[in-house]
């Protein structure tokens, strides 16, 4: 029997998830189990408290036949970074990231890829799924608000942004990457207002937050990050004015 060929690649930035990495390992060798044209390229941000070292040997007991990799950052660079550092390495023709605390189902993935057969870009949108477990209202609010911003600012048409699944073809994710500065909130944005720039076709797919994570609740401080949030998209706005995306 021929092995299936490893066409997806998802980037997983972790940092200081040492409490659930155990679970988070498991999710991952079960997906690659059950799809076995995919692989999983973990990337640690440094982390403090021991993360790297426990998937490190988690993985050398089970590392999915070689499909699941371990990078680990010699200190903390931020996710955008991060997530940035595994994107430059991916060499399949299709890439994601997704975030490493199990928020989002892994088979959701698997829905972005197929949105790739159709589109330059897929990205999870929390604003169009139905159903689910309604977020806080501090949250929805400040969500709501942020998209708002997205919209009137940078002229975006998507509902979601900031969702934590996204997925690229190859060679349209080396260019959004390689043109990207944002290394804070806003990179999420930053990513599809080049893409909607360099006339790239970006699909959106509903995605629900996983009922354990939306219970957990939110590290968005409600008072600072509206402010990083907003100076965040100004910044784009005025280096598109400056031509810093045209080439």
């Amino acid at each position: 029997m021929t092995a299936t060929a490893v066409a997806n690649e998802v980037v997983v930035p972790l940092y200081n998830e040492r409490r659930m990495i155990t679970a988070v390992h498991q999710a991952m060798v079960a997906f690659v189990g059950r799809h076995p044209d995919w692989c999983v390229s973990f990337v640690d941000d440094g982390s403090a408290d021991g993360t790297a070292q426990v998937l490190g040997t988690l993985l050398a007991v089970d590392d999915a036949g070689g499909r699941i990799r371990l990078e680990a950052l010699p200190r903390n660079v931020g996710k955008a970074d991060a997530v940035a550092h595994g994107i430059g390495r991916a060499t399949h023709s299709r890439v994601f990231f997704m975030d490493g605390d199990l928020a989002y189902d892994p088979e959701l993935l698997v829905q972005l890829s197929a949105a790739l057969d159709h589109a330059d870009v897929a990205i999870g949108s929390r604003g169009i799924a139905q159903g689910g477990r309604t977020p806080g209202f501090l949250r929805r609010v400040l969500g709501e608000g942020y998209n708002a911003l997205v919209r009137s600012i940078l002229g975006l048409p998507y509902r979601d942004t900031q969702a934590g699944i996204k997925g690229f073809r190859l060679d349209a994710a080396k260019q959004l990457f390689a043109r990207r500065t944002s290394t804070g909130f806003g990179f999420d944005a930053e990513l599809l207002f080049i893409a909607n720039r360099r006339g790239m076709r970006v699909a959106e797919i509903p995605v629900r937050v996983s009922e354990s994570h939306a219970e957990a609740g939110s590290n968005v401080r409600l008072l600072r990050d509206p402010l990083k949030m907003l100076a965040s998209l100004m910044r784009i706005r005025l280096d598109a004015l400056r031509g810093a995306y045209r080439s």
